[in-house]
């Protein structure tokens, strides 16, 4: 019996003590997963601060380059990214795009309806990247209001309900170029070459000639070729600062005719209203990245109109 009893014991004594470890581990993570909940939020918390305070940095050389000349070109201050920095914990860098210098998706239509110049351009880019044109027409009648395929390669809700995830066309603004990976027609493959390319704004804009990518300034024109598109672009080192210089190299990229120069002219600014500014943060090894849409009016009216996380 006594042998039993000093048995039951032992038990009980290697039964309470595992019980004890248990608690003790089981304390131990509790711990580290809140200090490591709160490292993160810490983190995440000065993630934000940087970035805010790279917004503010973007806003002051978008104030100080438009009072240099008014033109936004490749070589002008906004251009010029910030290099990584050391920062407490890590480091900051922050680089800005000219939106300007792409397709405006939200052009596509407008208080009239369907604007056809908008919609030709638009062709005529997706040709440039030897895409399906057709996009353009199923892009337009994912804005516009009405319920009504637009055209013979248009789609309305009846091109998306019998998907096997089937939604609607929402039949307003584009709120971000992503978007467009739902129109039919954009696979993967047609948006990876689309991206660099296309942007939503919320105002109708014009095309900066000084930015735009060599496939956007070829489909300015059914004229100009990709020799003639090239000619213009100069690798993006081009920095037009009126319409008379512009119309000189349009002759001498193949555009004479003056009804086509005048249409062209239409399209076209040297100067742009909206550009994207992109926050790269890392802390304790950590990325983090943050954007946003400023829109400049002038040098006093200058705001932030969208910001998200993650690169575009």
């Amino acid at each position: 019996m006594i042998r039993r009893a000093r048995g039951v014991a032992l038990l009980t004594a290697l039964l309470v003590v595992a019980l004890a470890a248990a608690l003790v581990a089981a304390l131990l993570d509790d711990g580290s997963i809140a200090l490591a909940r709160t490292a993160n939020v810490q983190r995440a918390a000065q993630a934000d601060a940087l970035s805010a305070g790279l917004e503010d940095w973007a806003i002051q050389i978008l104030r100080r380059d438009l009072a240099v000349d008014g033109i936004d070109a490749g070589g002008d201050l906004w251009a010029q990214p910030l290099p990584p920095t050391p920062v407490p914990g890590g480091r900051i860098g922050g680089r800005m795009r000219d939106l300007g210098g792409c397709f405006n998706l939200n052009n596509l239509v407008g208080a009239q309806g369907v604007d056809p110049v908008q919609l030709e351009l638009f062709r005529r880019l997706l040709l440039a990247l030897k895409l399906d044109p057709g996009i353009a027409d199923a892009a337009a009648d994912w804005i516009d209001a009405d319920l009504m395929p637009g055209a013979m390669r248009g789609a309305e809700d009846g091109a998306y309900l019998g998907l096997p995830r089937p939604y609607r066309a929402p039949n307003a603004r584009i709120a971000d170029a992503s978007e467009l990976r739902l129109v039919r027609g954009v696979d993967a493959a047609a948006w990876r070459a689309l991206a660099p390319h296309v942007c939503a704004l919320p105002t109708v804009t014009r095309i900066n000639a000084n930015t735009a990518t060599l496939p956007l300034l070829q489909a300015l024109s059914p004229r100009l070729d990709a020799a003639g598109a090239r000619r213009l672009h100069q690798e993006g080192g081009r920095r037009w600062s009126g319409i008379e210089a512009f119309r000189t190299d349009l002759e001498q990229a193949g555009v004479v005719d003056p009804a086509e120069q005048a249409a062209i002219e239409r399209l076209v600014a040297f100067s742009s209203p909206y550009f994207l500014a992109q926050a790269e943060v890392v802390l304790d090894g950590i990325p983090f990245a943050y954007t946003s849409v400023i829109q400049r009016r002038d040098t006093r009216r200058i705001a932030v109109v969208a910001r998200s996380r993650g690169l575009p």
